[in-house]
C-alpha cells in the first residue's frame, strides 16, 4: 500500500502514476488528492471533448443554460438555427459572473455589476464610460469550441489553435453508423434529471463499466437487460444462454437492416497516439428476448412504454446500442427512446450526475410513450448506484484503504485505468 496522506498535497503526482499496480484499484489519492484533480484538468479535462446537454435544452435563439466542469462555469447559448456558443462565465472586465440563473432566455448577456453586455457570439456590444483608446475587439467574452453531434452539444476547453485536442470529426465518423438510423437530432427531451454525487468522478465511471455488482445491486435491471447473464452472472451457463438469444437477435435485426456487433475506438494505443485520441465504443445488442415478460414480473417500466420508431427503424427489433464517449457520457439507445447518462466532475469529492430520455419529435404523451414507463428502469439503477458508489467513496476514504485485485467481471475498468494512466502520464512527459 502506498500511504498518501489526503491533507498532504506535498507528494509526488509522478511515483502515484509509476507505482500503480496493474490489475488493482486505484491508490487513495486517485481518488481523493486535489493536486491530483488539479492534474487531470490539464491533461483530460481541458483537452476532451465534453458533452453538455442535448439542443432541445435550449429550443430558442437566446435560450441558454450554465454547464459547471472542475471549477468552472460555462454559458451555452444558442443562436440562429443550430448554432451554439459556449462562453466562460467571467466578464471581461473585472472578472463578475455575467449569468447568475441556472438557465434563461436572453437578446444580451448583461453583466450584472458593471453592465458590460455581449452579444450572444461573445463579442463585447457595450462598456460605459471607457477611455478613448478602449478597443473593444480585444475584450470578447473567452470562449470554448462548440460541436454539434446528432443533436448532442459537445465542448472543447482548449482554444481551438491548441495542440493535442482528439479529432472531433474521427470520434464522430466511427459513431455514426452505429447511431445514425435512430436520428437522434430529431427527438425531444420528455425528462431531464440532474443531482451532485459526493464522489470522486473516476469511482463514477469504473462503476458504469462493470458489472459484476448488478447482481448484487440492480435485480430489476438484470430482470430486464440479458446481458447480464454475460456482464453480471459470468459463469458458462450464462454466457452462452446470451450468446444463443443475441446470435437469433443478430439474425432477425440483420434482416431488418439493423446494424448489430460491435467496435471500440482510442484504447491501448501507443502513448503519443492515446494522449491525441479520445476512447469511445459501440455495442448494439439485444435488450430481452422476452421483454413483456420480463416488465410483467416488475412493479415499474413497460416494454410498450414507447411505441413511435427512431429515425429510420424499420421495426423495434428489441435491440440497443450501448455507446459512449469518455470520459463524461454514455447511453443506451433502443428503436424507440435514448437515455443519455453524463457524468461530469466537479471537485475531487463532488460528481454531477445527470439522465436525459429522448423518443422521437412527434411522439405524442398518453399515445405513443409514457414518460414514467420508459424512464423507471434508469431512476432505480441511478438511485441505487448512487447509494454505492457513495459507500464506495467512503471507505476510499478511509487510511486503512488498500487497493484490491480486480475480478475478472471487471476487466473493462483495466482499459479505463490503463486509458487514464497513459493520459496522465504521457502529458507530463514522463
Amino acid at each position: 500500500m502506498t500511504n498518501f496522506n489526503v491533507a498532504n498535497s506535498h507528494f509526488d503526482i509522478g511515483t502515484l502514476l509509476k507505482n500503480h499496480r496493474d490489475g488493482y484499484a486505484l491508490d487513495r489519492p486517485f481518488y481523493t488528492h486535489p493536486a491530483v484533480f488539479e492534474e487531470e484538468f490539464k491533461q483530460i479535462f481541458s483537452r476532451q471533448w465534453q458533452y453538455v446537454d442535448h439542443i432541445n435544452r435550449i429550443p430558442n435563439k437566446g435560450d441558454y443554460f450554465l454547464f459547471n466542469i472542475a471549477g468552472e462555469q460555462i454559458i451555452v447559448i444558442r443562436d440562429e438555427g443550430d448554432t451554439v456558443y459556449a462562453h466562460f462565465n467571467v466578464c471581461r472586465h473585472r472578472g463578475s459572473r455575467v449569468c447568475l440563473e441556472e438557465a434563461g432566455s436572453t437578446k444580451r448577456l448583461t453583466c450584472p455589476y458593471h453592465a458590460w453586455s455581449y452579444h450572444i457570439d461573445g463579442t463585447l456590444s457595450a462598456a460605459r464610460a471607457m477611455p478613448a483608446d478602449f478597443d473593444p475587439s480585444q475584450h470578447s467574452l473567452r470562449s470554448c469550441q462548440v460541436r454539434l453531434f446528432e443533436g448532442m452539444i459537445f465542448i472543447n476547453l482548449a482554444p481551438a489553435d491548441a495542440e493535442h485536442v482528439p479529432d472531433f470529426d474521427e470520434i464522430t465518423d466511427n459513431l455514426r453508423p452505429w447511431i445514425e438510423r435512430a436520428e437522434l437530432r430529431h427527438t425531444k427531451i420528455i425528462d431531464h434529471q440532474t443531482y451532485s454525487s459526493k464522489v470522486n468522478w473516476k469511482i463514477a465511471v469504473e462503476n458504469y463499466f462493470e458489472c459484476y455488482h448488478c447482481i448484487v445491486s440492480h435485480p430489476e435491471l438484470c430482470k430486464v437487460q440479458l446481458h447480464t447473464l454475460r456482464d453480471a452472472h459470468g459463469t458458462p451457463k450464462g454466457r452462452q444462454t446470451f450468446a444463443e438469444h443475441n446470435a437469433e437477435w443478430q439474425r432477425e435485426a440483420e434482416s431488418l437492416g439493423h446494424k448489430t456487433g460491435s467496435e471500440q475506438w482510442g484504447w491501448g494505443l501507443p502513448d503519443a497516439q492515446n494522449y491525441r485520441a479520445q476512447a469511445h465504443y459501440a455495442e448494439r445488442m439485444l435488450i430481452n428476448h422476452d421483454l413483456e415478460g420480463a416488465y410483467e414480473k416488475l412493479e415499474g417500466g413497460s416494454a410498450t412504454a414507447a411505441t413511435k420508431l427512431l429515425g429510420r427503424y424499420a421495426a423495434d427489433d428489441k435491440g440497443q446500442v450501448d455507446w459512449g464517449i469518455m470520459p463524461s457520457v454514455f447511453l443506451y439507445t433502443s428503436c424507440t427512446s435514448t437515455v443519455i447518462f453524463r457524468i461530469t466532475p466537479i471537485s475531487p469529492l463532488l460528481t454531477e450526475m445527470s439522465q436525459t430520455w429522448l423518443v422521437h419529435e412527434d411522439a405524442v404523451e398518453g399515445i405513443d410513450y409514457d414518460t414514467k414507463g420508459i424512464t423507471w428502469i434508469d431512476e432505480v439503477t441511478m438511485e441505487q448506484d448512487e447509494e454505492i458508489v457513495v459507500n464506495n467513496q467512503a471507505g476510499v476514504n478511509s487510511r486503512y484503504y488498500e487497493p484490491g485485485p480486480l475480478a475478472e467481471l471487471e476487466k473493462t475498468i483495466l482499459q479505463v485505468h490503463d486509458d487514464y494512466l497513459r493520459l496522465m502520464k504521457y502529458g507530463r512527459g514522463q
